[in-house]
């Protein structure tokens, strides 16, 4: 499989490179990709207060999927500054959270169980479409 980070490109990725680029995550990288093909693949991005996780299954957005977490929603990571009105409307907030947040030790289960090509049972289960809360 392939993995992409803002960090890095690497083919036929191993299980110890898969959980050091994840650690990555929030320090530089704000996104991981795993991936069989364009069209097949895991991915997670950074919220304030964790990290969500969607999929897509071979196909359009019809196969697109996001997992739901078994745990209530996590609390930011740190408090959220003060923003002024302007911000608020034209900046992008760097410091969203999510409802479908996991923590990285799960993120990091989660691909390791894709990697090896088993369906992990730490989500919940799995919502079509994008996490949107």
């Amino acid at each position: 499989m392939h993995l992409e980070t803002d960090l890095a490109n690497i083919d036929d990725v191993t299980h110890d490179q898969l959980r050091a680029e994840l650690s990555r995550l929030g320090d530089g990288s704000d996104r991981a990709i795993l991936s069989i093909d364009g069209s097949t693949y895991i991915q997670t991005a950074v919220f304030g207060n964790g990290l969500v996780v969607e999929k897509r299954e071979g196909g359009g957005e019809e196969t697109h999927f996001h997992a739901v977490p078994r745990h209530p929603e996590l609390p930011p990571a740190k408090p959220k500054p003060k923003r002024l009105w302007w911000q608020k409307l034209f900046a992008h907030d760097p410091d969203l959270t999510s409802e479908c947040a996991f923590t990285l030790a799960e993120v990091q289960q989660i691909f390791a169980d894709y990697l090896a090509g088993r369906t992990s049972d730490l989500p919940k289960q799995w919502d079509q479409g994008y996490c949107d809360r």
